[in-house]
């Protein structure tokens, strides 16, 4: 099992949950029949950790220069696409002396692309490890400039991603942030799909800085291999949890990796049988209606938590992890870094 931006492994989560009638929930989410043709796949796609996911770190807030090229790129494709993409902000990452003006137009680079933007805290926090009280202030420090531009720009931010994917160490916990996101007008976006490519990217980035050109071509082909395993799996557990396959919510991140291979990415995708769909109409669909009653030490696919509502246990063993050269690279990697 890999745990989003946490240390790749596979272990027994631990798993508690409220008492939540399912009765009849299967039916109201509509089986597909035996030999019913299937539905065009449809998929959201969701970018993490604007205005840039910088190699090794989830804290480094990057060299200009370089995020002016990731971020004109990526929103780029994703127009080339017809991609109605959201992509989830650390306004920390904004806040560099002299710097300022011009780091909050790479968010405008996504706005004038027609995309839209969500609140991804202020510094990156890891509920697990925050008081709740300084995490809703991370969240509420995090909207301030993204706010502003968006109201600029006829939209308002509505959505928020919990770095990490961790929701709560605690039910409590997990209830009480629930609550003032609703107040503060925010919905949760989940993650069905998770290619680990922040995890490529990290290998991209140190090939980069070693000038070998064989590692980034390597890391780029086993990226794609694992995305393709990626897929086929989490396509088979929709079809498992709720008789069809459910529109995806997939997780991507601001980054050089996807500055040089989202294109061929969403080419690889949409010859799969996707359609990109916008984050509100993949989670109009009633299968997000399932509850999430996971609480637990990792980040995990939203797939996972709803085979608790189904009386199952998560399944951590099947998920298919990245090579195990990427994991360790990239573990080593961010280790360098942070000394």
């Amino acid at each position: 099992m890999i745990g989003h931006r946490g240390l790749c492994l596979t272990f027994a989560a631990s798993i508690t949950f409220g008492s939540v009638s399912l009765a009849g929930l299967a039916p109201r989410l509509g089986a597909q029949s035996a030999g019913q043709p299937t539905a065009q796949r449809t998929i959201a796609i969701t970018v993490d950790d604007l205005p840039g996911a910088i190699p090794g770190t989830d804290k480094g807030p990057g060299d200009l220069k370089e995020l002016q090229k990731v971020n004109r790129a990526i929103p780029s494709i994703l127009r080339t696409h017809h991609v109605p993409a959201i992509g989830f902000v650390n306004e920390y990452k904004l806040q560099v002396a002299g710097e300022r003006d011009a780091r909050a137009g790479l968010l405008q680079m996504w706005l004038d692309a027609g995309l839209s933007l969500g609140n991804h805290t202020y510094s990156h926090s890891d509920l697990q490890t925050t008081p709740l009280s300084q995490y809703e202030d991370d969240i509420i420090h995090g909207e301030v400039v993204t706010r502003a531009l968006m109201a600029a720009s006829g939209q308002t931010e509505k959505y928020f991603r919990h770095p990490f994917l961790n929701t709560g160490p605690t039910a409590e916990a997990k209830a009480a942030l629930e609550a003032f996101l609703k107040q503060r007008g925010y919905a949760v976006a989940p993650v069905t799909l998770d290619c680990a490519d922040w995890m490529f990217n990290d290998i991209l980035g140190e090939a980069i800085e070693k000038r070998d050109k064989k590692l980034a071509a390597r890391a780029k082909k086993e990226y794609f291999e694992y995305v393709d395993t990626v897929f086929g799996y989490f396509e088979g557990v929709t079809r498992n949890l709720f008789g069809r396959e459910i529109p995806q919510i997939l997780l991507l991140h601001d980054s050089e990796l996807n500055a040089e291979e989202l294109d061929a990415f969403l080419t690889r995708i949409e010859q799969r049988g996707y359609r990109f769909v916008s984050l509100d109409e993949a989670l109009a669909d009633p299968a997000y209606a399932t509850p999430d009653l996971y609480v637990g030490p990792e980040g995990i696919s939203w797939l996972n938590r709803w085979r608790i509502s189904f009386g199952q246990d998560p399944d951590f063993k099947h998920n298919p992890d990245p090579p195990k050269w990427v994991m360790q690279m990239s573990n080593d990697y961010r280790a360098s870094k942070s000394n």
